[in-house]
């Protein structure tokens, strides 16, 4: 497994301005911008005097940059170890002069630099492709452990394929696979694309030996599928996985810049809210494209479940979400489903947390 990389920056643009965007955006994203060289021989200077910082920083610069020397630059550009080149008003341009136009928005900045940071081991994903018939993807993931995070995903999964929409579920969860287990499929690991498990349902399982796959997946995936659900498992330090480089981050990283959605599901325990609770103090600090959507799972009945989702929705409505559902605890039904391998739906149509996936499915597709 790859070390954690957390980038550390070092800004010499030109445009003060755009140098304030970028500083500033990567900064809120919890990066750490340690020079911001104001002119050429600021920047050399830096370089010289801070050998080991330049070799593991992240070079952005523009090349109207005040006494900026192109000769120079070239050989000083071997001390970093990545460098982005940004064109400004005032950039001379070419074809080939590997220069980038700055993101307008702060989640397409903050994206474009993730690829870069992720690049070195693997190769950066593409985005789906922007089309009509491209399928709906949505990203499920927990915000703790023994959240419902893959029972959510295999059964919502399985209420769209009843409603004859073409669905891949992909189990992304590198550290805990859980479909395969849940749904009875042996050998899923070993399927070349995807396997058929119901009607209009069909399953993948992710592995770290096999996570480049995932690129090819999604790509033919698109136009193959209406629904894409992915599980991805938990994201209990999201701003670092949003920038680390570890096979088990790359799927999550990818999941908040392209996903369409992106589910955090909560437990409503005190431990869960705790949880709960850092995952939107960092959402609220970091930029991401996908939408947010929250998710209070296995609400208790009674009084204390009206607390439990008084709670669930004093946090959540600190940050501002595309969708809140609040889903009831039934572990009569959770447990036949997981003893006999089947969905919800399969073991008591009637259940209440059944009836509450097939209602969200219902809206998905109206």
């Amino acid at each position: 497994m790859a070390e954690i990389a957390l980038p550390v920056i070092i800004t010499a643009i030109s445009n003060s301005e755009q140098e304030s965007f970028v500083a500033g955006t990567l900064f809120t994203q919890g990066w750490s911008v340690i020079h911001r060289a104001v002119d050429f021989e600021s920047l050399s200077d830096f370089a010289s005097s801070n050998p080991e910082q330049a070799s593991s920083a992240l070079l952005l610069y523009s090349p109207d940059l005040n006494d900026f020397d192109s000769d120079s630059f070239e050989t000083l550009s071997l001390n970093f170890r990545q460098i982005i080149g940004f064109a400004s008003s005032n950039s001379p341009r070419s074809v080939d002069d590997g220069l980038h136009e700055i993101p307008s928005t702060a989640p397409q900045l903050a994206t474009f630099i993730r690829g870069y940071v992720r690049s070195p081991l693997i190769r950066k994903l593409t985005p789906l492709i922007q089309s009509n018939n491209r399928a709906r993807v949505i990203a499920i993931s927990s915000a703790g452990s023994c959240t419902g995070a893959s029972t959510m995903a295999i059964n919502l999964a399985y209420e769209l394929s009843l409603k004859e929409k073409r669905v891949l579920l992909i189990d992304a969860n590198l550290s805990e696979p859980n479909v395969a287990i849940y749904l009875d499929q042996r050998n899923l690991i070993d399927e070349e694309l995807w396997r058929l498990s119901s009607p209009c349902l069909y399953i993948k399982e992710l592995t770290r030996e096999r996570i480049a796959e995932f690129d090819s997946v999604i790509e033919r995936a698109h136009s193959d599928f209406d629904f894409i659900i992915i599980d991805i498992g938990t994201i209990h330090d999201l701003s670092s996985q949003l920038s680390d480089r570890r096979a088990d981050s790359l799927v999550i990283t990818w999941a908040g810049d392209h996903a369409d959605e992106l589910w955090i599901i909560a437990r409503p325990d005190r431990i869960g809210q705790m949880r709960f609770k850092k995952i939107t103090s960092i959402l609220n600090r970091t930029s991401i494209i996908s939408s947010i959507t929250f998710v209070l799972n296995m609400r208790t009945h009674g009084r204390k479940g009206q607390e439990e989702e008084k709670a669930f929705l004093s946090v959540a409505t600190t940050h501002k979400a595309a969708h809140l559902y609040v889903l009831p605890s039934d572990i009569r039904s959770t447990t036949d489903a997981s003893e006999s391998r089947g969905a919800l739906a399969e073991v008591n149509e009637r259940g209440v947390l059944r009836k509450a996936l097939a209602s969200i499915a219902s809206e998905m597709i109206s």
